[in-house]
């Protein structure tokens, strides 16, 4: 399995992408700072995609995407639970920001066509076997199992303290997941939804307890402002552990 990280933060800029992730150039997780990534032939290589949760950050990219592909004569599948189904239907699809990706060019062979999914059933994409699981955040959320082979991934998308009680239904390879406060921001942490290095270090503990073994770490979705923090915060955390963390940052490919 190929990762190729296409933005790794909460806020963009010159330096700073949104985050989305694209698995083996065809799989699509979460669409932040997906089409600025790729280019058109490369976004013409996607054949689904995966949200986590409803947040702009997670969803912007449909649409420039929908435009990048809309006179190719296929259908991009779009995976997520029916909350954020429906907030990208009614707000994000509904043709009043950019032409009705749901319906255009035919109602036959749209540009996207969504399929809501429920929590532990697995399901079918392309050649991946997914399974949605719930996380903790500030607006219904889902992290997502992915199997490919011998390859088990596990996306959490943006989740925070409780993300615990996950480790019951996957037991991961590798865990992709967020850190976006540093430790002195506890609290808005907790309010927002959002691991720090603290919360991530317990998660971690307690995957082992339960597991016997810790997972290889991606990190992702730092908040700018505080990206020297967590990553030095990440760096004792996995000194302590002995658990190998990587920090990735946007055009990062990582063989899994």
């Amino acid at each position: 399995m190929d990762l190729r990280v296409l933005g790794a933060h909460n806020a963009e800029s010159k330096e700073t992408r949104m985050e989305s992730h694209l698995i083996d150039g065809v799989l699509v997780l979460d669409a932040g700072g997906l089409t600025r990534s790729l280019t058109f032939e490369e976004q013409r290589g996607i054949d689904a995609v995966i949200l986590s949760h409803r947040h702009f950050d997670h969803v912007r990219d449909l649409l420039p995407l929908g435009i990048g592909i809309r006179n190719m004569g296929k259908t991009v599948d779009v995976y997520a639970i029916p909350d954020t189904i429906e907030l990208v239907t009614e707000k994000l699809l509904d043709g009043s920001l950019y032409p009705d990706f749901l319906s255009y060019p035919s109602p036959d062979n749209p540009v996207f066509r969504l399929h809501p999914v429920e929590f532990f059933q697995e399901f079918q994409v392309l050649d991946y076997r997914v399974t949605a699981v719930p996380v903790p955040h500030a607006v219904p959320a889902a992290g997502f199992q992915i199997l490919s082979g011998e390859t088990n991934l596990f996306y959490t998308g943006d989740t925070g303290q409780g993300l615990s009680d996950a480790w019951e239904h996957v037991s991961p390879q590798v865990l992709l997941t967020e850190v976006t406060f540093g430790n002195e921001e506890e609290g808005r942490a907790i309010t927002a939804g959002h691991l720090t290095p603290k919360f991530f270090e317990e998660a971690m503990i307690d995957f082992k307890d339960r597991k016997g073994y810790l997972p290889r770490v991606i990190v992702a979705h730092m908040n700018p402002p505080w990206e020297a923090t967590v990553r030095r915060e990440l760096k004792e955390v996995g000194e302590r552990l002995s658990l190998d963390i990587l920090v990735s940052h946007a055009d990062m490919r990582i063989s899994i």
